[in-house]
């Protein structure tokens, strides 16, 4: 039973040493020269979020809704890209003063144009006509979208329509800058979106109502010709309006890890320019030099040892981490101010042990943040003595529940049957005293009588 448990609690053990470990934001140094609102900067290789601005305050979301589009309609046409889908008339409405493709009613164009023209572009019409495609209307896409977003945890997100575009300046949904990140990280697991969004440009191909014509990056990250140029961009999306400022949100993996930065809310300044760019840049290029997965605890590392009972020619063993444990950290980080804390699923062990056996957990705490778990196993096997199984094997018979109230029993039914005889006894003895005061008195009445 106790190795059964111990499988147990190792596979949990080990589910929890791969698990994402809560990482608190960095303190970036030139803080105060941020000019978006709302920033995160977050780690798609490990989960983590390096550093955080406002990273949980709704906003609105801007074209970069335009993502999570592309990732419904990438996935629904998968293997089908070259499907030609014909143009609807409620895909046409609502998009006056919005960047649009021009599409017309009726007009049959391919599923890998309308990815493009939605991501490279930021075509609205485009990407209407890719909702209702997959959802049959614009509704059903609408849920389907916010479906998605529970599904990657964007608990805060709330799209309204595919577009983040609203001609009347009504309300296009809202997000936070942590859930724009968690659904950008999704998509660049994507390749193929991860590629389409990189293009500086694309043709579309001719349709039965227009000739082809290509379409330009709005992507200034993207534009060598641009200002806000960043030769490590991956995409992702970018666009601005009066309202809502900015809405970055970037890919770059130029150094040991892919990191996403979004940016939102950074307005132009009296010379025009886009403060959000550099805030994006310069916290990608931070992030990429000053984290780093480090070692915080080796795995031949004593934690303790547990009493063992019964062993052979050993009355203890040796407690160790099951395996080295890394955590993604501020490479300045000083793991002197490291502390263990061990939980130990027993107090003793019986022989035999095995090398292995999983007896707790650990876990690692920094400045009183968990930053590592792991599981805690014996570092050697101990035999089992002759002697030592003899003394387990009579404990284990005497502490059995069954054997205790065996005995209970059977003493109780001895101290009945002794108080039986007991009784019976008492009985037979003033039965004969009886007798004898009965004959004595018999015999004092007749010598009284003869006299």
């Amino acid at each position: 039973m106790k190795r059964k448990l111990a499988i147990l609690l190792l596979i949990f053990s080990v589910i929890l040493i791969y698990s994402p470990n809560a990482v608190y934001a960095k303190a970036y140094e030139n803080e105060d020269t941020l000019s978006s609102e709302n920033i995160v900067v977050y780690n798609i290789d490990l989960g983590y979020s390096v550093y955080r601005k406002n990273h949980s305050e709704k906003i609105a979301p801007g074209s970069a809704v335009k993502i999570m589009t592309a990732i419904l309609a990438l996935e629904h046409f998968e293997g089908c890209l070259d499907m030609l889908i014909t143009v609807p008339n409620t895909a046409l409405r609502g998009l006056q003063g919005g960047a649009v493709l021009n599409l017309k009613e009726n007009e049959e164009i391919s599923v890998w144009d309308l990815i493009h023209a939605t991501l490279i572009a930021g075509m609205n019409d485009a990407a209407n006509t890719l909702a209702i495609a997959v959802g049959g209307n614009m509704q059903n896409f609408v849920s389907l979208m916010n479906e998605k977003a529970k599904d990657l945890g964007a608990f805060d997100t709330m799209y309204l329509n595919a577009t983040g575009y609203s001609s009347s300046g009504g309300s296009s949904g809202y997000t936070t800058a942590y859930d724009t990140a968690r659904i950008a990280a999704y998509a660049y697991e994507n390749d193929l979106f991860m590629e389409i969004a990189s293009k500086r440009t694309h043709t579309i191909s001719e349709t039965n109502l227009h000739p082809a014509v290509t379409v330009y990056t709005r992507n200034s990250f993207l534009t060598p010709q641009s200002d806000y140029y960043y030769k490590y961009a991956e995409g992702i999306s970018a666009s601005y309006s009066n309202a809502d400022g900015a809405q970055l949100v970037c890919a770059a993996s130029h150094g040991n890890y892919a990191y996403i930065c979004v940016a939102f809310g950074s307005k132009k300044n009296g010379s025009g320019t886009i403060g959000g760019y550099s805030d994006v840049k310069n916290l990608l290029s931070w992030s990429s030099s000053n984290f780093a997965e480090r070692k915080i605890l080796d795995s031949s590392q004593i934690i303790c040892e547990l009493p063992v009972r019964a062993g052979k020619d050993v009355a203890h063993v040796l407690i160790v981490p099951y395996k080295s444990v890394y955590a993604f950290l501020d490479k300045d980080t000083d793991l002197s101010k490291i502390t263990l804390s061990e939980q130990l699923y027993f107090d003793k062990l019986d022989a035999p042990v095995q090398k292995g056996d999983c007896v707790g957990s650990l876990m690692i705490i920094l400045d009183g943040v968990p930053i590592g778990t792991t599981p805690l196993i014996a570092k050697s096997n101990i035999r089992k003595s002759l002697q030592g199984s003899i003394l387990l094997g009579l404990e284990k018979v005497v502490t059995n529940p069954f054997f205790i109230v065996t005995l209970i029993l059977a003493l109780a039914a001895l101290g009945i049957r002794i108080y039986i005889n007991i009784k019976r006894k008492k009985k037979i003895f003033d039965l004969k005293n009886s007798r004898i005061v009965r004959y004595i008195k018999r015999y004092i009445k007749k010598k009284l009588h003869l006299e």
